[in-house]
This record gives structure tokens, sequence and C-alpha cells, in this order.
């Protein structure tokens, strides 16, 4: 399906190109009455909804009302069936993507590269450009993401598809981050708004839309905690209580229970307690807890020292954290994760709808698979606590 971008409504098709419009969508013709060589897998729109194209697995394309034909690879030998196509902002070209992510562009589409010389675990199922076209993301069935160009990674579907089995059949852009929905009709989301309620994914160990949701609003720190974290000289025994307080009626908002840590959290090492803060936030909404690596360990420390994000390994999808003058990991976790919409301290949320809002909560509650790292550093009195998340590491 494609959405009409001039109005509300939005156009279907059959894997014999017939093509159904829906709400304000204009008809502007179809395959159906055609004999195709290969079923249809995909469309697009124009950027003014005057036109769509359609692809068939071959490659082959078919451009009604103002889309204009580019070029096809129905002339070519592929290696993998084309499944999805992507129109550029516009809508002067196209791209096509086959299961193996090899990347086919015309017309002003531009080329930023694909998977075709990569072993994937699953194919290649969807793809979607950036809103500029500077890049594109390309998605398999188990909902892993591959970036290219300009298009930015903010996790990908893997954990969320694999306790259920299902597939993920698409990537659609929204906000700052992009939805990935599956055959089972659940919906992952990431560093974009909840999708609207739907179907759920085996929720009894699937995490839903609703766990992973943005609170309503910013929480701001309680007096008791301003005072006993931010103080002249801060009390760390009364910062960790009623930082605990705070992140605890913070959850109860969101329908949850109090933050479940270990026995011996108040033994552990400031690294080791980042961690659990983490995991514990992640466990309680259905997330895989992350163990700890040597690893990122060591990178998460070089961003606290250098009082920095730290910078994830290369090759991998990751997202990372840093706290300024946050005394312990409990005060650290409630600005991340409670605290960090608009008009919080969070300087990469200006204002609402801003792409930053809830980018921390957004970085510990990534949905996959991975492990962790966590750094401490006192840099003359102001203690810098990193922690970095790393996808299928």
């Amino acid at each position: 399906m494609a959405p009409d971008p001039s109005a509300d409504g939005y156009w279907m098709t059959a894997t014999d190109g017939g093509v159904f419009s829906m709400g304000a969508a204009p008809f502007y013709g179809s395959t159906g009455n055609l004999r195709l060589a290969k079923p249809i897998v995909g469309m697009a729109s124009t950027p003014d909804g005057g036109g769509y194209w359609l692809v068939a697995s071959d490659g082959g394309v078919f451009s009604f009302g103002a889309a204009r034909f580019y070029g096809s690879t129905g002339n070519l030998r592929l290696a993998q069936p084309i499944v999805g196509m992507a129109s550029t902002p516009n809508g002067g070209g196209y791209w096509l993507v086959a299961s193996d992510g090899g990347v086919f562009s015309f017309g002003d589409a531009r080329f930023y590269g694909s998977t075709g010389n990569l072993r994937l675990a699953k194919p290649i199922v969807g793809m979607a450009s950036t809103p500029n076209g500077g890049g594109y993301w390309l998605v398999g069935a188990d909902g892993g993401i591959f970036t290219f160009g300009d298009a930015v990674f903010d996790g990908s579907a893997v954990s969320y598809n694999a306790p259920s089995g299902a597939s993920s059949v698409g990537i659609i852009p929204v906000g700052g981050g992009y939805w990935v929905p599956n055959d089972l009709g659940g919906v992952a989301s990431f560093n974009a708004p909840a999708p609207p309620p739907g179907p759920q994914v085996n929720s009894q160990s699937s995490p839903s839309a609703q766990a992973l949701a943005d609170p309503p609003q910013s929480i701001a720190p309680s007096p008791a905690t301003q005072q006993a974290c931010w103080s002249q000289t801060p009390d760390i025994a009364a910062c960790n209580q009623d930082s605990l307080n705070d992140i605890n009626n913070a959850r109860a908002q969101e329908g949850l229970g109090p933050l479940p840590l270990p026995s011996d959290f108040y033994q552990l090492g400031t690294v080791a307690q980042i961690l659990a803060v983490a995991n514990a936030e992640r466990t309680t909404r259905g997330l895989p807890a992350l163990p700890e690596n040597a690893n990122l360990d060591q990178m998460a420390q070089q961003g606290a020292e250098q009082g920095n994000d730290p910078t994830g390994p290369s090759g991998y999808g990751w997202g990372s954290n840093i706290a300024w003058g946050d005394p312990t990991p409990l005060a650290a976790d409630f600005g991340w994760m409670y605290d960090d919409g608009p008009d919080s301290p969070n300087i990469d949320c200006p204002s609402a709808g801003a792409s930053g809002c809830w980018g921390h909560r957004h970085n510990i509650l990534s949905p996959w698979a991975g492990a962790s790292g966590a750094g401490a550093y006192n840099d003359n009195g102001t203690i810098q606590l990193t922690e970095l998340f790393v996808e299928n590491y």
C-alpha cells in the first residue's frame, strides 16, 4: 500500500496489480487487466498524490497518473526478486530493492549502498527513503535495519519479533524515526510517536506499544531529590532514596510497579549500578536484559572521561547516553527516563516534537538484544556517567 500525501486516503495493490483507492485517494489505473510476467510486490506514490508506481518481482515498473517511468530491471536477470520500492521526495526517481538487499536506482534517485554483498540472517522485505532523499533504510524479515546515506539507525525490531515468531513486512518513516510493522499486526516504534492501538504481538512476552510509549510530559525531580542530590554537599544515601521514590512515582503513572533493584545494589560499583538500573527498566517492560561487555565498558568509560556520549563499535547499531552532574546512577536514570521531554534539561528537546525528545529513554528501551557497557568519571567534582547499548554484539 501507499499513502496519498495530498489528502486523507491511501491506495492498496493486489498481486495482479489491481489498485483499490480509499478515502480521498484518486484512482489512476492498474494492471488488473494485464497478463503480468511476475506478480506485483509493491507500490509508491508521487509526492503530490497525483500518481503512483507499481513494481513487480522481476523489477518491472508500471506508472499511473503523474508518475513518470524512469526505468526498471524487467530486462535484467536478477539474483533475487524485487520486494519493494521507494520514491524520491520530488518524484523524479525511485529505488527498487531485492530480497538480498540489492538496490537499483532510477531517475534522480542516487545509489547510497546495499546489502547485496552481505550474508543476511533473513531476506530484505522493504525499504523507505529519508525525507530529503539523501538516504534510505532497508528492513529484513527478522526486523533488522540497514541504513545508507543520511538514514539514521534508531533501533531494530529483531527482539520485538522474536518471542512470537512474527516477521517484519516493511518500514514507515514517522517524525524523526520510523515504525516497523509485522505480519501479526504489531508495530515497533523507534524514535517515533507510539503507533495507534492495534493487535498486540504475544503480549505475554513481547513489549507492547504502551509499555514503550513516551510519557505524556516530563516530570521534574522532587524538591527532596533536588536538595539531596544537587546541593553543595550531596547526601548520596538520601539522593539514592529520593531518586528511587521519584522513579517509582513516575513508573506508577505508566501503570508499572516499583523498579526492582538487585538485593546487593548499593554494594555494587557505579558501572554495575548503571547497568542494573537500565536492565530493570528494560525487563519490567518486556525487553531483554543486556549483559555487560568489557569492550563496551571501555568505550563507555572513554566517553565519560571525554565528557561526551560514548561512540559504539563500527558496523553495529548502538545508542548511548551521558549525564553530567548526577551524583548517582538512580538520579541519572530519572533524568534519562522520566525528565527527558519538552521543558526538561535535555538540550536535544528544545520544543515538543523535536527529534531529540526522549532520546535517552529510547536508547535505554531499544527493543533489541545485544550487550551493554557503562562508565563513570569525576571531572573536578562533576560526576559524568555514561551507558552504551549495542545491537547483536
